[in-house]
This record gives structure tokens, sequence and C-alpha cells, in this order.
């Protein structure tokens, strides 16, 4: 029963769906808050903060067994320019614990039906006194940047119809925050969310993983490090770029026959349709499309 609500009649799933989608959002305005407050302690506009320092960020969303977003976070503060640097002294990690602290504890943000805040489950720890803390940090994300709510396929992708909800075979808790996403279309003040295409994400609308773009190497420089390693040393066979997933064939290779089948009798119906279509001359000189 872990994940499932005590009282299914009293649980609130719209408040729990606008969270999931309202998540992203508030992180995103709690980041600039916390760069806000970091401006006001070194007493600097914010338009110089970048000047004295750099806060970098890499979030991975978990979604827990009862279906509301977690989120795993990794703070840097660095000091300004290339390549990174030490931080101002003024900005110790105590310092910066407080302001993260004080600002995820009162922020909020507003949404049609009430404020979006964040939950008492709130931890900082100090990862840089970790032992080799950068093989630490990325074991940690990826454990939860591979997790899912059940375990199941049933959520992998965007639902076409209500009906193809209420057929999974899903946990009860789960199907209904999905089903809440769907119907909360209705409501004209949540219009602009696009709940319903969001269900299968139970109104998440965020990305699994995202990064400042100062935080780390860029995804760009990994597929062309990428590429330069699948190069064969041979000059006249080189392997260019990247390769991507097309597609797969059929596992049975009576499916393809039938594939087959199927396509030449579509390609010959065509033929046979334009055959019967009435020429310009007898619609009256109207060619219709």
């Amino acid at each position: 029963m872990l994940g499932s609500p005590l009282c299914a009649w009293c649980f609130n799933y719209a408040g729990a769906v606008l969270w999931n989608a309202e998540a992203s959002r508030l992180w995103n305005r709690t980041f600039e808050q916390v760069r806000r407050r970091l401006a006001i302690y070194l007493d600097v506009r914010l338009e110089e903060l970048s000047q004295h320092l750099r806060l970098s960020y890499l979030k991975v969303a978990e979604f827990q067994r009862r279906g509301l977003a977690h989120f795993h976070v990794v703070l840097r503060l660095d000091g300004p320019g290339e390549p990174f640097t030490a931080p101002p002294p003024e900005i110790t990690t105590l310092q910066l614990v407080q302001i993260i602290t004080d600002v995820v504890k009162n922020f909020t943000v507003a949404t049609p039906r009430g404020n979006v805040t964040w939950g008492t489950q709130f931890h900082v720890a100090d990862a840089s006194v970790l032992d080799r803390d950068d093989l630490r940090i990325a074991a940690y994300l990826a454990k939860y940047a591979t997790k899912s709510t059940d375990g199941s396929l049933d959520f992998a992708r965007r639902f076409n119809s209500r009906g193809e909800i209420t057929k999974l075979d899903a946990s009860p808790h789960l199907q209904q925050l999905a089903l809440t996403a769907w119907d909360l279309e209705f409501d004209p003040a949540l219009r602009d969310l696009n709940l319903r295409a969001h269900s299968h994400a139970l109104g998440f609308r965020g990305q699994l993983i995202t990064k400042s773009r100062h935080y780390s190497t860029r995804f760009q420089d990994l597929r062309d490090a990428r590429a330069l390693f699948m190069k064969k040393p041979n000059s006249d066979d080189p392997v260019e770029g990247t390769f991507s997933y097309d597609g797969r064939g059929y596992d049975d290779p009576r499916a393809a026959i039938i594939a087959e089948f199927l396509h030449r009798f579509s390609v010959e119906d065509r033929k046979f349709v334009d055959a019967d279509a009435p020429t310009p001359s007898e619609e009256g000189g109207a060619a219709s499309l």
C-alpha cells in the first residue's frame, strides 16, 4: 500500500497534479531568488552578480511512488570567469546553506487555484567533503534518473484518449492522477498548462534532467568526443557524427510478408479510386482535391 493515500476520497488529486505541473516553475523561480539573495548579501546589483560569482546547478526529478515529483539538486558556487575559480570568501558553505533554506521555506508561486510551495521534506548536505565527490554525486543522481513510479511502461508515452487511462493495469492511485490531469484540461483557467498532453507524466511538464549551462561540459562536447572515439583509424572508412536509433524491422518474417501485401493492396486501391474519379469536365469544369 506504500504510495497510496489512506483516504482516496479525501486526497487532493487536483492539488497533486498542479504541484507536478508547477514544480519546475517553482524551482526556476526559487533558483533565481537564491541568486537575488546572494546579490543582496554582497551588496551588488543582480545584473552585476556574474562579475563576483557564478551559481550553477544539476537537477534530477524523481517520481515518488505516490506520484509526486521530488527534486535532487547539486549546487556549485564558483568565482567569475573561465576556468572555474574559487568563490568570494564572503560566501561560505554555511552562508549559502542558510540562504537556500530561507528561500525554500518561504518562497511560493501563484496559480489559478492557489499558491504552490515546497514541502516539508528538505535536506541540504555539503558534497565537497565527500570522498571522491565527483563519483558519489554521479552515482547519486544516476540512481534517481532511472527510477520510475512503479517500474512499468504504462506511463512511458502520451495518452491519446481518456479510455486508454481507464484501461491501464496500474495502481488506482496513479490512474486517478492521470485521469485528473486529463480532466483538468476542461478548466479554462488551467488550459495554458496543457495538462492533457502531460497526463502520462501525472501533470509534470518539466524535463527529468536539467542543468545550468556552466555546471559542467556541454552535451555537444560529449557527442563530439564520442564521435572522435568511434572514428576508425583507417581514413578511407571514417565514421562521422554519432549514431541514433532509426527503427526496427519485423521480428517474425511472416509479419513482413503481411505488411508487404497490405502495402501493395493499398497502392492498388488508390489506383482504382483514382481511375474512377470524375474528370473536371464531368464536375462542370471544377476540379477538387
